[in-house]
């Protein structure tokens, strides 16, 4: 069963100089990402409420398999997805 949080669960996340996920926080118990296995960016809205996100699907080195995204706007990071 797939778990989503259409508004994002705010996690705390330690990246790489490119930018990328390297470890994460997650209900209280770290993770290193072991893979990107994607990456995508969204910009949408400029005109009225922007939306401007980086996502990275993600795979730690637990086996936790998870959409994570980089609120550009805000600089805070969210969980968005957790798949089982």
């Amino acid at each position: 069963m797939t778990r989503l949080w259409s508004g994002g669960v705010v996690i705390r996340v330690w990246c790489h100089a490119d930018g990328a996920p390297m470890r994460l926080r997650w209900q209280g118990q770290g993770h290193a990402v072991a893979r990107v296995a994607n990456r995508w960016r969204v910009d949408f809205g400029w005109w009225r409420r922007r939306i401007w996100r980086d996502y990275y699907k993600i795979l730690t080195a637990t086996g936790l398999l998870m959409v994570v995204y980089h609120d550009l706007m805000t600089d805070l990071w969210y969980a968005q997805r957790v798949y089982d």
